[in-house]
């Protein structure tokens, strides 16, 4: 059965005397059915697709780096959106028990320790009866129907997020345009003339959207996932198209979701919360998901992701929360070196929500994507700070789910996803740390100029650090 996200991880199994989550238990069942194909096999190449339609590029799940989708494939057939020659040669490595280089984080996470890769939770996201059989009849050349698709419609959005650039942001692009690029020790960091070589296209002419449009009453009937990003999906209107086309054409079995800031301009949230009550109330859709951008709690949170007001970000989370109906909340962490001094009190307060909010079945989640790049906020700058992560890990494992706390404690997959995280962290790579904290010190002193914020004033713990950032610049 294809996993329903309303219900994921909800259910208990008993393992050798103890009680696991089922979701956990069904990804590692997964992974074993995947290396009986290869042992790089991922059902995610197949079956999961992320598409960038402003600057027409692809890939299948964050993990590796988009690529371009090249106009002479979508003119003979819409579904290279999604099945590209580049992506079908990376399917044709994975048949053959080969590593494809772009998936180099899933095969680092399984050289390192015993904690199962995303490629066993991509796949298990995306499985349903037969599917791994599908994969291997298509093969390599074959054009695959996805079951997971996430969209960015525009790059328009309101934050000027500490890891973004002008490409997702038009508050980002317009700061560039005004101020300039802001110059590293080794660029000029989000240069706009590297902006503009993208040629982004927001207009209703693209290519892309216009193939977009006419691919999905080809998919939709076999969607189990329809995901809209951004940028700030809230802010363009092909996100309300798609909330009109799924009222006028209901799909029971279908997970929809958006990624937001939670923080539109204008009346956009109301605009949102009347479109997904209109859908619910048809009972359009099986479930609703709402991914919320947030990497840290409070005013750190909203130091890496300037243009967030935190107090009306909550506000409208737990007005989602408290009014909504077949819906859900995911938190997603973008964890970087600024997430550390902040994740214990935003795991306490994510236990503090479910137990507010989750009766009778889980309505918040979160998850941990691991940032790598740019290189000035990534969490390896900081490894010795892991002991924060231990301390939530340590939370949770106190704080664990049962059949006397179901819905409001933490999941075994979740403790292990926060292990697999310090694991990557403390793992040998060549990540060059002193060129990272130039960057870091030269990046967030600009930053504080054109915010005027203070780093040290919000990063009390990191006051040494910064310190020591400055003395490699020779400040």
């Amino acid at each position: 059965m294809p996993l329903n996200e309303n219900i994921k991880g909800n259910e208990l199994v008993k393992i050798n005397g103890r009680y696991q989550s089922k979701y956990f238990h069904d990804a590692g069942k997964v992974f074993e059915e995947l290396n009986e194909v290869s042992s790089s096999f991922c059902l995610a190449k197949w079956f999961n697709v992320s598409i960038h339609i402003p600057t027409g590029q692809t890939h299948s799940c964050y993990h590796p780096r988009s690529h371009s989708v090249p106009l002479e494939e979508i003119a003979i057939d819409v579904s290279s959106l999604h099945n590209t020659k580049h992506k079908k040669e990376q399917r044709k490595l994975m048949l053959e028990g080969q590593r494809p280089d772009e998936c180099n984080f899933c095969w680092q996470i399984e050289d390192s320790g015993n904690q199962l890769s995303d490629r066993a939770y991509r796949s298990k996201d995306v499985y349903e009866d037969g599917l791994i059989e599908e994969a291997r009849a298509l093969g390599f050349e074959g054009n695959a129907i996805p079951r997971y698709v996430e969209v960015n419609f525009n790059q328009a959005c309101n934050f000027k997020c500490s890891y973004c650039s002008p490409h997702l942001s038009t508050a980002w692009q317009q700061d560039i345009e005004q101020n300039g690029a802001i110059i590293l020790s080794d660029r000029w960091h989000n240069d706009i003339t590297w902006v503009k070589k993208l040629n982004i296209d927001n207009g209703p002419d693209n290519p892309y959207l216009k193939a977009f449009w006419e691919w999905m009453p080809v998919i939709y009937s076999k969607l189990q996932t329809f995901r809209m990003t951004g940028g700030e999906p809230l802010m363009d209107k092909n996100t309300f198209k798609m909330f009109d086309y799924v009222y006028e054409n209901p799909h029971p079995a279908l997970n929809l979701s958006i990624t937001s800031n939670c923080c539109p301009p204008g009346n956009q949230w109301s605009k949102f919360m009347i479109s997904l009550k209109k859908i619910t109330e048809k009972s359009a859709i099986d479930h609703f998901m709402l991914f919320c951008s947030l990497d840290s709690w409070g005013k750190q949170a909203e130091y890496i992701r300037p243009g967030m007001d935190f107090d009306l970000l909550y506000q409208n989370v737990t007005d989602f929360l408290a009014n909504g109906d077949k819906h859900s909340l995911t938190f997603i962490i973008t964890f970087n070196v600024l997430s550390y001094s902040g994740f214990v009190e935003y795991i306490k307060n994510i236990h503090k929500l479910r137990n507010q909010y989750s009766k009778g079945r889980q309505l918040i989640w979160f998850d941990i994507p691991q940032l790598q790049d740019p290189d000035f906020l990534n969490s390896k700058l900081l490894p010795e700070m892991v002991i924060e992560l231990e301390n939530a890990k340590e939370y949770m494992l106190a704080n664990t789910e049962g059949l006397f706390n179901h819905h409001k404690g933490f999941k075994d997959f979740e403790v292990s996803k926060v292990q697999r995280l310090i694991d990557w962290i403390k793992q040998e790579s060549n990540f060059d740390k002193n060129k990272s904290m130039k960057n870091f010190y030269l990046f967030f002193t600009e930053q504080d100029k054109r915010r005027n914020t203070s780093f040290v004033n919000t990063f009390p713990k990191l006051e040494n650090f910064w310190k020591e950032c400055k003395d490699t610049n020779g400040s």
